[in-house]
């Protein structure tokens, strides 16, 4: 008896690994289109089968409310926003009028219904209730008002062209009558000491 060489054996191998594959996929095959046919006569029962067909009808009903609220929010969301808007719209025209008539530097054209709300608008009225308040102290505060008029009166006596003895002395004067003291060497200046 002679023995099975390797290069044989090998082939065979091969041989048999082949003819098998090829079986099984025309075996796989008929097995596919046998469920398939099964499976669609069977698929109208099989949540019945697997006790699940009263929660699917559920599951239906309960899918369809959902998404029929999520159509109707966003419609009642919009709705809303524009209404936000209108209104918004309303005060930003307004105060942008009076921005313009009261001289505020502010603009009230960037309100955001998502991310603002009243808050956008009644911040920046502050800020200008503040700035009017402010201008209003100032206009009837008596010594902002003299000070105001000291230093320009400063200012006319640095520019007369009047020696520099009689400069500094007057304007030391009109300084110390607005409380603030003009500390310039008297020898700096050579100005005589009396």
């Amino acid at each position: 008896m002679k023995p099975i060489r390797s290069n044989e054996l090998e082939f065979f191998k091969e041989l048999v690994k082949d003819k098998f594959y090829d079986k099984e996929e025309a075996v796989r095959s008929e097995i596919h289109l046998e469920a398939d046919k099964l499976a669609e006569k069977r698929k109208a029962s099989f949540p019945k089968e697997c006790g699940v067909d009263k929660s699917l009808n559920q599951l239906k009903k309960v899918n369809a409310e959902y998404l029929d609220f999520i159509r109707t929010k966003a419609v009642v969301e919009q709705r809303l926003r524009d209404k936000v808007n209108a209104v918004a719209e309303m005060v930003s025209s307004r105060l942008n009028r009076l921005s313009k008539t009261r001289s505020w530097n502010e603009s009230f054209d960037s309100f955001n219904a998502k991310e603002d709300g009243v808050e956008y608008f009644t911040n920046k009225l502050d800020d200008m209730c503040f700035q009017e308040a402010e201008k209003h102290i100032k206009k009837g505060h008596k010594i902002y008002n003299s000070l105001k008029e000291k230093r320009d009166n400063c200012k006319v006596i640095i520019h007369t062209g009047s020696d520099i003895n009689s400069t500094v002395k007057t304007l030391q004067k009109e300084m110390a009558s607005a409380d603030i003291r003009l500390a310039i060497p008297e020898q700096l200046l050579q100005i005589a000491v009396k």
